[in-house]
């Protein structure tokens, strides 16, 4: 296209896009420098800032948010685009200087070759502008994907850190499941009733063999409950996973 034969009313209307157009890039350019600083903070890229808080959380929904605004008005600058594209006579009298010098040719009804004959340049330019809102687009989709990919990243650290909890909390119980046991064996030595074991003379070792054994019955049923336990949730994760693949 030779710009410097372009009439006045075109360089005007490609002075306007250009302004609109180069305003939107800038506002999606930092829209998308805030969310990957909000997404390395949650994936941890930065090792000197410790661990994110439920604030980074916050900050990701809130760019989130602001991703789905900003592609909101691109797709109306789009929409708009398109549906002026799509009207060859809207564009065909956005020539006013060949309006002005050749009247008879915008005489009703035109004719479609005139209109496509007058809609070229003006075509050209919303095509090109067009083609732009339209790679914004696609950059605002492809950050859109990268904020679902971090947040299910989290949400899947999140359960592994709830369910290493949970075990963590099965096994404290399997152990006070233990301790219960000894202590209600060292309660039924303790009651102030006569028992067949209170003739026994040799108390102490008695009290040593009852002390010993209790103890190592404790252990031996923490051990059978967490290998029981073990085998249950390997057997339950093994099976979940079969299930996905298939």
């Amino acid at each position: 296209m030779d710009w410097s034969h372009m009439p006045y009313e075109l360089l005007s209307v490609d002075a306007v896009l250009q302004t609109v157009t180069s305003m939107l890039m800038d506002d999606a350019r930092k829209v998308n420098q805030r969310t990957n600083q909000a997404m390395g903070e949650l994936r941890g890229d930065n090792r000197n800032s410790g661990l994110p808080g439920e604030h980074a959380q916050e900050r990701l929904r809130l760019h989130k948010d602001e991703v789905n605004l900003m592609e909101g008005r691109v797709q109306g600058f789009v929409r708009a685009m398109n549906d002026l594209l799509d009207d060859d006579e809207d564009m065909t009298l956005m020539n006013l200087s060949r309006l002005l010098t050749h009247p008879e040719r915008f005489l009703q009804p035109v004719s479609q070759e005139i209109l496509h004959e007058e809609s070229d340049e003006p075509e050209l330019i919303l095509e090109a502008y067009l083609q732009q809102a339209l790679s914004i687009v696609n950059e605002l989709d492809l950050l859109k994907a990268q904020i679902m990919t971090t947040q299910e990243q989290i949400s899947m650290t999140l359960d592994s850190i709830r369910n290493k909890l949970l075990y963590i909390n099965t096994l404290l119980s399997l152990a006070s499941l233990c301790v219960a046991t000894g202590s209600f064996i060292g309660s039924i030595f303790g009651m102030n009733l006569q028992n067949p074991w209170m003739d026994i003379t040799d108390t102490s070792t008695w009290f040593l063999r009852v002390t010993w054994g209790t103890a190592a019955g404790m252990i031996a049923m923490w051990i059978i409950l967490s290998w029981i336990f073990y085998r249950a949730a390997n057997t339950t994760h093994t099976d979940w996973g079969k299930q996905k693949t298939m």
